[in-house]
């Protein structure tokens, strides 16, 4: 690591940190939602797959001893540092795509996503787990449970977004947005298998996938503001 990426590994481990420190927590798997993904994706974006390596997991990590998590750490050590070095690496692999090639690749990865989505929840979290899923928002319990139809719709919608964007948006910024999506579903299986093998709570890990969905969706949309203000505004971002 030069001396920009150690700068930009410090910045960001802090800016991850705080950006998680914004949650809701989740009773049924003790988790909790958090902002923290569009900071790790901002981080893997501007500066590569290794600073979004050690800013995503040193970062998350940290928050979740803070906000007393602590059971969460190990695994959000490993989950969030592969994610962000997932995102950052997808993201110059994508960079490097030729523009006569790059509609071909966008729909592929638009359907990997897509399908990765809808097939979570239909299976996972619909089909072997059928439960309820919870957030504590200012004090008060919300318990909801999403049918079937809606995690196709919610599949077929984020195809249609990421093959939009990669026709009719600039290259880097449609890369980035197929970058962070896929980094997303990386998120989601890693801590549905911690929370499954490793914390013991079995399918009832299922409970968080649509919240971890949610949080990937929410750090993509943050995160993409960012990443087109800091390209128009001339900065530099790890493009390989």
């Amino acid at each position: 690591m030069n001396v920009r990426s150690i700068v930009l590994a410090s910045v960001f481990s802090a800016l991850v940190f705080t950006a998680t420190l914004i949650s809701v927590s989740t009773p049924i798997t003790k988790g909790y939602f958090n902002l923290g993904e569009s900071m790790v994706y901002t981080a893997a974006i501007i500066g590569g797959p290794v600073v979004g390596a050690v800013a995503g997991g040193l970062g998350s990590s940290l928050a979740d001893i803070y906000l007393g998590y602590g059971d969460y750490a190990p695994g959000t050590l490993i989950i969030k540092g592969v994610e962000g070095f997932l995102v950052g690496l997808l993201f110059k692999a994508l960079s490097r795509i030729p523009r006569d090639k790059w509609k071909r690749y966008s729909i592929i990865l638009a359907l990997i996503t897509g399908a990765g989505i809808s097939v979570a929840g239909l299976i996972l979290y619909g089909g072997l787990y059928g439960g309820n899923t919870e957030l504590v928002l200012w004090g008060k319990t919300y318990k909801f449970t999403i049918p079937a139809p809606a995690w196709v719709m919610l599949g077929v919608i984020v195809t249609i977004v990421i093959i939009y964007t990669s026709f009719r948006v600039e290259s880097l910024i449609a890369g980035a947005v197929l970058s962070m999506m896929l980094g997303g579903l990386e998120m989601v299986a890693g801590y549905f298998i911690y929370e499954y093998a490793i914390l013991g709570y079995g399918i009832s890990a299922a409970a968080e996938i649509p919240i971890n969905i949610g949080q990937a969706l929410v750090g993509t949309v943050i995160s993409v503001f960012i990443v087109s203000t800091v390209y128009r505004a001339g900065a530099g971002i790890d493009r390989g």
